[in-house]
């Protein structure tokens, strides 16, 4: 599902330049369910954002499902980031337009990529998750945990093969995180999509089937 090579990102000003990627090398099998951890600054979120089409790395080759994000153009990158990736942030107002109810959070992202009616395909999203008597709740009627689990039905709305999930247990109690996770691996199983979670949670190593450790740029198994 994911191939990267040599990934290098270089953040350039006009007083000083940071490597957040220096020859970063991962393969992701499709269907698997993995974590990639890290402290703040490793640049685990800059290579989430260049696997999502978010970025583009300075040098070195990424590929996810056969396609060369480096070759795609903008409309191409916009396509991909709609169809191919479903995106988790841990800041739930990244996730959710706060003026819409769960279920038209949902829809959003479906009727960008086609003009049906999709309610009932985003009840069916929304009973995956456990939220089926709150689809007509707000994200304010909401806990953090039940945010996040309408973010996952977001996620998966278009039915993508890729879901990239930036540290989704991050403003939660440890059981409701549990419970996220427990969400992640049903979907991983039932939908067979490739969920990669960047995360500082040594907890999540428990309940993924591979972690891959990122420090000053560079992964190590």
């Amino acid at each position: 599902m994911i191939h990267c090579e040599n990934l290098v990102r270089i953040y350039k000003t006009s007083l000083f330049e940071v490597v957040a990627l220096q020859g970063l090398n991962l393969e992701v099998a499709t269907g698997e369910l993995m974590a990639i951890i890290g402290n703040s600054g490793s640049g685990k979120s800059t290579l989430l954002n260049i696997i999502g089409g978010l970025d583009l790395p300075s040098a070195g080759n990424i590929q996810v499902a056969n396609t060369n994000l480096l070759k795609l153009s903008k409309n191409e990158l916009l396509r991909y980031r709609r169809e191919k990736v479903g995106f988790i942030w841990q800041n739930s107002a990244r996730n959710l337009i706060p003026y819409l109810t769960a279920i038209e959070n949902v829809e959003i992202p479906m009727l960008l990529t086609s003009n049906k009616n999709n309610t009932s395909s985003a009840k069916k999203l929304l009973t995956a998750v456990g939220l089926e008597k709150r689809i007509h709740s707000r994200p304010a009627q909401l806990s953090g945990g039940e945010q996040q689990r309408v973010a996952i039905a977001i996620a998966l709305a278009n039915n993508p093969p890729l879901i990239l999930a930036d540290e989704p247990t991050g403003s939660v109690d440890s059981q409701t995180a549990q419970t996220i996770l427990n969400i992640l691996r049903t979907i991983n199983k039932e939908f067979g999509v490739t969920i990669v979670i960047v995360t500082h949670d040594q907890r999540i190593a428990q309940s993924v089937e591979r972690v891959v450790a990122i420090r000053d740029g560079k992964t190590s198994s």
